[in-house]
């Protein structure tokens, strides 16, 4: 198999929350391939968000810091950049599409203004060869009536096409990882689709590597060939879609597919994990899901499980670890 494009091992941060550095993330670990989409699932406050955040450098300057690991795009080290390497890369090489486009475009400037500005701050390209890379984008994730829409302001833009505007500065420069960050969580189902289909499209013709943030598991299924579950911080597996889906090893992953509505069944409730996540101050030492997991034992209550090998992918639970 190829080299991975992006490669992230016992990736370690923590954020100074007072006197006190408090981890956020512990020991994350994946591999992205060309052509690939990897999704990382789990509850808000988990740590998905932080783990794109500190791939694309963009932790806050005084309060996150990495403590340990290792995030190599193509080969080299991204945490060892000076912040001029990492702005060369990042829009170029690497891009992200954010949660809330009304948030990330700026609303005093039009769309053909912050697309042209993109273009021009990664490739030296004139001013007239940027607006018409910018309109050839927007026809690309199908906006209609490019033209106009480049002149006009981020608020006379719906949501569906905020976003696709957010997906064409991202693909802008072709990078070769694409970090899409709940791309779609404002997004009714209808559009929702639509914005997915998009992005499928855009690896097919372009072999850009996808790393899709969501609590969405029919997202989940739809979209990715491997999975990645998070839970407070660390991750607790990790698998093919289809494994997960079908052989799911950890209670919280079984969890989280045992809530999604099922058609086939009438019930007048719904499924839900017990609990909560636990904030970042009141970390158990033990595995973190021992207080809502129904398997729980006093080792899981004293002692966190390492991530181990089992079958084809990897699971953090003492029932597939030593003892």
């Amino acid at each position: 198999m190829d080299e991975p494009l992006l490669k992230v091992e016992g990736l370690c941060v923590s954020f100074r929350i007072g006197k006190r550095d408090i981890p956020a993330i512990e020991d994350v670990g994946f591999s992205l391939y060309k052509g690939e989409t990897l999704g990382i699932v789990g509850e808000s406050g988990c740590g998905k968000s932080v783990t794109a955040n500190t791939i694309m450098g963009l932790l806050p300057k005084y309060s996150g810091k990495i403590t340990a690991g290792s995030v190599r795009l193509k080969g080299r080290e991204i945490t060892a950049m000076t912040e001029k390497q990492q702005r060369e890369i990042r829009g170029n090489e690497i891009s992200m599409i954010f949660q809330e486009p009304m948030t990330s475009l700026n609303p005093v400037y039009t769309i053909g203004t912050q697309m042209v500005e993109m273009a021009r701050a990664h490739r030296r390209i004139s001013r007239k060869e940027a607006l018409a890379r910018s309109l050839e984008m927007l026809r690309r994730v199908e906006i209609p009536e490019p033209e106009q829409r480049l002149r006009e302001y981020p608020h006379q833009l719906s949501g569906g096409m905020r976003q696709r505007v957010m997906i064409a500065m991202a693909m802008m420069c072709e990078p070769d990882v694409l970090i899409a960050d709940e791309p779609t969580t404002a997004l009714d189902v209808t559009i929702q689709a639509q914005i997915l289909d998009l992005m499928n499209g855009l690896k097919k013709t372009s072999q850009t590597a996808i790393m899709l943030i969501t609590h969405d598991m029919g997202v989940v299924a739809e979209s990715t060939d491997h999975v990645l579950v998070m839970y407070a911080g660390q991750v607790v597996e990790s698998n093919s879609t289809e494994n997960i889906f079908n052989h799911p090893l950890h209670p919280y992953t079984q969890g989280l597919l045992k809530a999604i509505p099922r058609p086939d069944e009438d019930t007048d409730t719904l499924y839900t994990i017990p609990g909560r996540v636990p904030t970042l101050e009141e970390m158990p030492s033990g595995c973190r899901f021992a207080e809502r997991c129904p398997y729980a034992t006093e080792k899981c209550v004293s002692q966190g499980p390492k991530l181990v090998s089992h079958g084809e992918g990897q699971v953090r639970c003492w029932k597939y670890g030593e003892g």
